[in-house]
């Protein structure tokens, strides 16, 4: 009777050691699982706030600028950029978007022409940014971030012409 008892117990403790294992790994796997989600959700992310974030800024200039002679096309340093002007107490003032190196890039001044293009304040990365302007004094604004996903604004400065 002693016997059958020792076996016993030897077993309950095997299945309940055998039981405990089989929960730790079923943690780790679930852990393991999660961390990999939470990777995929946070670089998900970064790159569809990238594309968000330029998108936003250049329409709330946009709406900044509702003249339509306080918006053009020039150039930084031999770089296309689309000009926003400015005049802060009778001085005129520009600011300046572009792309320099994958970076969308803004530069303020009152002497634009004269800086180097690597100066300008960087808002987002992406891979190309094109501004067209359109007739009836649209701009068309083409943007693509580095995972190759696209936007495009059609944004006119102040209210659009009719006729």
């Amino acid at each position: 009777m002693n016997r059958a008892r020792q076996k016993k117990h030897s077993v309950d403790t095997l299945f309940s050691i055998l039981l405990f294992a089989i929960f730790v790994l079923i943690l780790l796997l679930l852990l393991l699982f999660s961390a990999r989600m939470y990777q995929i959700s946070v670089t998900n992310l970064e790159e569809n706030q990238n594309l968000h974030t330029a998108m936003t800024y250049v329409g709330t200039k946009f709406r900044q600028h509702d003249q339509p002679e306080s918006v053009s096309l020039a150039e930084i340093g031999g770089i296309p950029c689309l000009r926003f002007t400015d005049t802060i107490d009778g001085d005129s003032y520009d600011t300046c978007l572009y792309l320099y190196r994958e970076e969308l890039k803004e530069l303020f001044s009152a002497d634009t022409g004269s800086l180097p293009p690597d100066v300008g304040t960087t808002i987002a990365s992406l891979s190309s940014f094109t501004v067209t302007e359109e007739p009836g004094g649209l701009y068309r604004i083409r943007m693509e971030d580095l995972q190759g996903i696209h936007a495009e604004l059609l944004m006119h400065p102040g209210s659009p012409s009719t006729g």
